[in-house]
């Protein structure tokens, strides 16, 4: 499982945010934050978001299992600790990333600040000196969002994999005490 561990992390953190050096001798500049008041839409948005699906396009075996026994959906071949991806997007544009903090025993928590806005379906998050702008769909009933993205993965028998993967995200309800 430590190459499932290596390749959900550097998706979200290298990956999803196409992190790029901001050493000045390169003439790289890093983005500016995302600044200004909420749009209406992105007021509803705004809010805790975790991962609860990862579905790919062809099926493949993650699981040091002794079976051979691929399947689709890539998020139940994690253990806990890597599926614990939680985004928070708050009011004030700010947003913070989280990874391990709500399952049990997680040793290698990572987490990470920057801002974020969304202008119609583009969401775009700014962190760790990189911009990145996904496309995303969100239900009907607005408590869920996904998007693809193009993976490649090693399988159990060391075979690279590339797949399309939908991520898929819920948003998650705050209960008030009574």
């Amino acid at each position: 499982m430590k190459k499932s561990i290596l390749i959900i992390k550097s998706l979200f953190v290298i990956g999803a945010l196409s992190i790029f050096s901001c050493n000045s001798d390169d003439g790289f500049d890093c983005p500016e934050a995302l600044t200004g008041e909420l749009s209406a839409t992105e007021a509803e948005f705004s809010g805790t978001w975790k991962l609860v699906a990862m579905e790919a396009d062809e099926a493949i075996d993650l699981t040091d299992d002794n079976t051979d026994n691929p399947i689709t959906d890539v998020f139940a071949q994690y253990e806990a600790c890597d599926r614990d991806l939680v985004y928070d997007f708050m009011n004030d544009r700010n947003l913070e990333f989280r990874q391990g903090y709500t399952a049990d025993d997680c040793t290698n928590k990572l987490t990470f600040a920057g801002t974020w806005n969304l202008i119609g379906n583009d969401l775009t998050l700014v962190a760790n000196c990189a911009s990145q702008r996904i496309t995303i769909e969100t239900n009907a009933e607005g408590d869920q969002y996904s998007y693809d993205v193009t993976l490649q993965f090693r399988d159990v028998n060391g075979a690279q994999k590339t797949s399309k993967v939908k991520f898929t995200f819920e948003k998650t309800v705050d209960v008030q005490p009574v």
